[in-house]
């Protein structure tokens, strides 16, 4: 949850060499390498520079990727998927397959429990990995006229994403909940409407939730954006904490606490403008924030966005030192 260039930053501030970053701070959750959700189209690289690549991805998406900004978003230029016709062709490129584990998700697996991480399958869930292979106005349009087809595109990557979990479980990769990143708010409110939701992605997420949560494993959903509204459809779906909760958006972790802290863990709203400013704006946000939120547990620290490189190395040790502080229950 760190970018490249904050721990290069860090690096030239204090932050040892040759330290994982996440071990240092004491992250207790540990992410497995993603499974391969690609439709396994061809990639062919169209250009490659010291600055950006143009390629056509794994999902038939062509794509410029900048190399030198973390968080960048790319650019998508062109897609192979248009259409319902296109779908029925080529959905079934999205069997669950041993050869879609990384190699190194079992030694990455024997590593982290060694550690004592809390560790968790993850990857993006099936709207996320609907509008990257569909783009997402093609993948609104969609939605909003053939809402059916919809239903079975976020239903088919539930199902392979089901079938690559148990895969791991076969292989002995006994992990300890799931993590799942889709974002479907924005800075305002929602991408789409909550009863949108309701009919076409929320039976994709409550099969995901159902699946881990029937082995006793609970389920973190990462969605950035203004997600408020959908948080007690969240919530029946069987999600147990979401995060990061995007205090830039307006959300605030206390009001949050009051309506739902009992029915699932919040995870966030540290607001990373206030971790790039002054120890006493860093005090401030902290010192009001936790004993609400941690009170009664169901709150898990952090920043409500990954870490940029505005944010010190010393700002962000004394948030660690101050989360310690404020955050005993």
């Amino acid at each position: 949850m760190f970018w490249s260039e904050t721990v290069e930053r860090w690096k030239t501030e204090g932050l040892p060499a040759d330290v994982n970053v996440e071990d240092h701070f004491g992250s207790d959750i540990a992410i497995l390498p993603w499974p391969d959700l690609s439709l396994r189209f061809p990639v062919e690289v169209i250009e490659d520079t010291d600055e950006y690549i143009v390629q056509w991805d794994a999902n038939g998406v062509l794509r410029k990727d900048f190399k030198r900004e973390s968080g960048h978003t790319p650019h998508w230029l062109e897609y192979k998927l248009n259409s319902s016709e296109d779908w029925w062709a080529h959905k079934d490129r999205l069997q669950p397959s041993s050869d879609r584990i990384p190699e190194d998700m079992r030694e990455q697996y024997e590593l982290l429990r060694s550690k004592g991480k809390f560790i968790v399958f993850s990857c993006i869930e099936s709207y996320e990995l609907a509008w990257n292979a569909f783009g997402q106005v093609g993948i609104f349009t969609m939605m909003m006229d053939q809402p059916e087809v919809v239903q079975d595109i976020f239903d088919t990557y539930a199902n392979t994403l089901i079938g690559l979990a148990q895969t791991a479980l076969d292989q002995g990769i006994d992990f300890d909940g799931a993590w799942f990143f889709g974002d479907v708010g924005y800075r305002n409110s929602t991408l789409f409407s909550p009863a949108c939701y309701n009919e076409l992605l929320f039976p994709a997420h409550q099969k995901l939730c159902g699946f881990f949560n029937s082995l006793g494993k609970p389920v973190l959903l990462h969605s950035c954006g203004k997600i408020e509204s959908l948080i007690p459809r969240f919530i029946e779906a069987g999600f147990s904490a979401i995060q990061p909760l995007e205090a830039k958006c307006g959300q605030d972790v206390r009001v949050l606490k009051e309506m739902y802290g009992d029915k699932i863990t919040l995870f966030g709203n540290i607001d990373v403008r206030k971790l790039s400013g002054t120890k006493e704006d860093i005090e401030e946000e902290i010192e009001s924030k936790l004993p609400v939120a941690a009170k009664g547990g169901r709150y898990i620290f952090h920043s409500d966005h990954s870490v940029p490189p505005t944010v010190s190395y010393d700002n962000y040790c004394y948030a660690v030192e101050l989360s310690e502080k404020y955050g005993k229950y």
